[in-house]
């Protein structure tokens, strides 16, 4: 069913009001062209002959002497062909043709002209053409009826309202055809966009034309896809996140279990609080995390740009993590650079951020024993804060997933939420920096590279 309001009844209506209109227009102009270039092309031709007729020795001495008139007047018409009318002058002044009377009197404004001028043209009563002429005096009236060009004016009408017709019916079932294609591509459209937003976006629309509607059709399909992805992130997080969130309380819920016996010992009983408090401390960090990914993605964490003095930074980040790197049996050290280091551009807070979670996985994912070095380079316009280890590196299959959400080696022991790393590295690039890693066996360097002070 065709309803009135689609974009398919409109597309048809436009197609046939455009021809229509064309038409209209050629209908209104061409016509009355038509008809006056015939009008004018017969007024030409008659004017010709009566230029011609004016000089003719027969015409000119019949019309002096009033004698043997037929025979020149008879010839003037064929050569015209038309009909010849006039006045003659006499003594007396100009008096009718005997042989052709006249149908315009002698002081008709035309017959004025033609003795003024020689030569004038213009309209019968009854709507012919006729050319009036000076020929010894007199004036000869060369008549043309025009029924043949309303004739043909008129076949042209009927030509041109017969073709109008036929265009505008070819228009409709153009516009129709054009229509239908344009709203199948449309209706696909609507069905994906239908898709997209009731969850689904595993079917692409496909469409491959290089006009508008295909470019939009492709873009419904990048979008799609970028759905997808992020629906699939968005599951992968939540995942993820509930099974980080259930690990250690299902951890607390038995150390409380436990704790509730009455008959625990001093040193069990101290044990079991500190592995509370452990699974408390990885809550609350986790909570962190996931607030800092929330802000992140939300984009409401805001990151400065100015200097950041990466030389006290490092000095700052070896005092507080020498406790943990005691407790781990590790022995963090600070390498000082043989000469000042520029400052780099960034965000002093995300700059220690950056750096705690570098030393954090430094500490916590190597064996005890592990001594971890802190340093500041700089090279090439830029500065790095290094975190390197002679631990025993990491595994190639699992550096390609480090800084993914949620990616932790499968060999760890350490317990860790996988988003440390992740977090880091996009504080990075809202700096303009980065974070590059390099492992081997018996050596591993985190680098966070941010830009020089320009003139540092």
């Amino acid at each position: 069913m065709l309803r009135l309001r689609s974009l398919r009844f409109r597309l048809i209506v436009m197609f046939g009001a455009v021809v229509a209109t064309a038409m209209g227009v050629l209908f209104l102009y061409v016509v009355p062209s038509l008809r006056d270039d015939l009008v004018v092309d017969r007024l030409d031709r008659l004017e010709q002959v009566a230029k011609a007729q004016q000089d003719a020795p027969g015409l000119k001495r019949a019309m002096e002497t009033g004698i043997h008139m037929r025979r020149p007047l008879v010839r003037t018409q064929h050569i015209a062909n038309a009909t010849v009318t006039g006045y003659r002058m006499t003594a007396a002044g100009l008096e009718p043709l005997e042989l052709a009377p006249p149908t315009l009197s002698d002081k008709s404004p035309l017959a004025e002209a033609a003795l003024r001028n020689g030569v004038a043209r213009g309209r019968t009563p009854s709507g012919g053409v006729v050319v009036a002429f000076e020929v010894s005096g007199g004036v000869l009236f060369l008549t043309q009826g025009v029924s043949d060009v309303n004739a043909a004016a008129s076949l042209v009408e009927r030509q041109i309202l017969i073709a109008t017709l036929v265009a505008i019916g070819v228009a409709v079932v153009v516009g129709w055809g054009a229509a239908l294609a344009i709203s199948v591509r449309l209706q696909r459209l609507r069905e994906a966009a239908s898709r997209i937003a009731a969850g689904s976006f595993d079917q692409p629309i496909g469409d491959t034309s290089p006009d508008e509607l295909g470019q939009v059709a492709r873009s419904f399909d990048l979008m799609q896809a970028r759905l997808a992805q992020v629906d699939r992130a968005r599951k992968d997080f939540i995942a993820n996140a509930s099974h980080e969130l259930r690990t250690p309380l299902f951890s607390l819920a038995g150390f409380l279990e436990l704790l509730a016996e009455e008959d625990l010992d001093q040193d069990t009983r101290a044990e079991f609080v500190q592995s509370t408090r452990e699974q408390v401390s990885r809550l609350t960090k986790l909570a962190g995390d996931l607030l800092d990914l929330s802000r992140l993605d939300s984009g409401a964490v805001g990151v400065a740009r100015e200097p950041v003095d990466l030389a006290a930074t490092a000095r700052t980040l070896v005092r507080e993590f020498r406790g943990l790197g005691s407790r781990h049996g590790s022995r963090i050290v600070l390498s000082r650079p043989p000469a000042p280091p520029p400052r780099g551009i960034g965000d002093e807070d995300r700059v220690q951020q950056i750096g705690r979670a570098l030393l954090d996985n430094a500490v916590r994912h190597t064996p005890p024993g592990t001594n971890v070095r802190v340093a500041v380079a700089s090279e090439d316009g830029v500065v790095r804060l290094e975190v390197s280890d002679d631990g025993p590196g990491i595994d190639p299959r699992v550096r390609d997933h480090l800084f993914e959400r949620f990616s932790r080696g499968p060999e760890t022991t350490a317990a860790g939420s996988g988003l440390g790393l992740a977090i880091a590295d996009e504080l990075a690039q809202r700096m303009g920096g980065s974070i590059m890693v390099d492992s081997e066996n018996g050596r591993t360097r985190f680098a966070l590279v941010l830009p020089a002070e320009p003139g540092g």
